[in-house]
């Protein structure tokens, strides 16, 4: 029996909005353990290389859900997702000053991911859905927002810390916001105003095995390669800055504040550059642009002004390559299998992720950071580059239906 075709659907500004401010919270999730690590480091006696696995280990996580949560969202459709992910996330969030040790902080670490992972594939599944034409641009709403969060969310959780003098304050305070996020968006997406992205055909291994198509598995190398690469940057380029380029703390502080700018543009805005020009070709662009960007930030003379620049547009080239990888995969799968498409791409970027620093220590160990990060930078990009020119030379992307 064919399946039915997805229906079009309507989603109140104040639904859309809703949305956002939880995945700010989401975001502020993300980064608040990171924030706060030398406060809990004291707290529990942590060896520093306990503290760096709890702090890094929710992108496990995300990454072990990733694929599953596709099917759970094709499953049960993206209002319970996004609820029941925003629940999850925030009951992991919410229990980690409870926590005992590294063990059962490990297990809320990752269940904290789980719930992330859920929230993040409903939701670029969501923005996915919204246009075929301006799929970048919708997409890129969730990068920019993610942009947005890395920039504010340091200050929103020293200003709590400064206020309550406890660091596990902003754990619960962020905990209850994402729970409260999850009700509101219960409340605002009622079934008749949100698409609905279930089918009536099962939701079996044969879909993934559709999904995981020669075109597609091309577009996951990519995203990996973006992982290693934005992941490895975020991860470790401040310490760069404050170790091979003696920059003090603020100042390293302030050159890497230009990468959550980027990050921002890197967006709904690079989306929509995409969506004109053609999302394969701005691709290939940016991708050569990372390999050439990421590469000088570690190799020009250390001088801030300069420094900020190749930040900012490197921010801005790998959050565009993460916006438009998500799209191109969804201009590439049926309209039905947009959520495992992206949960496939969201597996294989986190997993890289996870381990992106650990490459970069080990190439800098190796090589030195000049030609390590023509290790982890140049040849990474170039290849994916080449992965791209292959498929703009592949055919034209599935037709979708529903969408302008």
């Amino acid at each position: 029996m064919p399946e039915k075709s997805t229906p079009r659907f309507s989603l109140p500004a104040a639904g859309l909005i809703i949305i956002s401010i939880v995945y700010l919270i989401y975001v502020w999730d993300r980064i608040v353990f990171a924030i706060e690590l030398v406060d809990i480091r004291k707290a529990y006696n942590f060896e520093l290389l306990s503290a760096g696995f709890l702090a890094t280990i929710f992108t496990l996580g995300i990454a072990l859900t990733a694929i599953p949560a596709g099917f759970f969202v094709m499953r049960f459709g993206t209002r319970a997702s996004l609820i029941i992910g925003g629940i999850i996330f925030s009951i992991g969030t919410g229990y980690t000053p409870l926590g005992f040790g590294v063990g059962d902080l490990t297990v809320a670490r990752v269940v904290t991911g789980a719930g992330e992972g859920l929230f993040n594939i409903a939701l670029y599944s969501f923005l996915g859905g919204l246009s075929y034409k301006y799929r970048g641009t919708f997409t890129g709403l969730a990068a920019s927002l993610f942009g947005i969060g890395i920039f504010s969310g340091p200050l929103i959780v020293a200003q709590i810390l400064i206020h309550t003098g406890k660091w596990e304050t902003a754990f619960w305070a962020l905990a209850a916001a994402g729970i409260a996020g999850a009700i509101l968006i219960g409340i605002a997406l009622r079934r008749h105003d949100v698409i609905s992205d279930k089918t009536t055909g099962p939701v079996t291994l044969a879909r993934l095995r559709h999904v995981l198509v020669p075109k597609n598995i091309a577009v996951a190398a990519v995203m990996a390669i973006n992982g290693l690469g934005l992941y490895s940057f975020l991860g470790l380029y401040e310490t760069f800055l404050r170790t091979a380029q003696q920059m003090d703390l603020v100042s390293a502080s302030a050159v890497f504040s230009l990468f959550g700018i980027g990050n921002i543009i890197g967006g709904s805005p690079a989306g929509y550059v995409a969506d004109r020009i053609g999302r394969k070709l701005y691709l290939l662009i940016a991708l050569i642009g990372c390999a050439i960007f990421g590469a000088a930030a570690y190799l020009v003379p250390a001088t801030p002004w300069l420094e900020a620049t190749l930040c900012f547009v490197f921010g801005l080239g790998a959050n565009s390559i993460f916006t438009n990888c998500y799209a191109l995969i969804q201009d590439q799968v049926e309209k039905k299998d947009i959520p495992l498409g992206t949960g496939v791409l969201a597996t294989i970027y986190f997993l890289v992720g996870s381990i992106s620093g650990y490459l970069l220590v080990q190439a800098r160990n190796a090589f030195g950071w000049d030609w390590g990060s023509v290790v982890i930078y140049v040849v990474p990009y170039l290849i994916a580059a080449v992965i791209m020119i292959g498929l703009m030379f592949s055919g034209r992307p599935v037709t979708q239906r529903g969408g302008q």
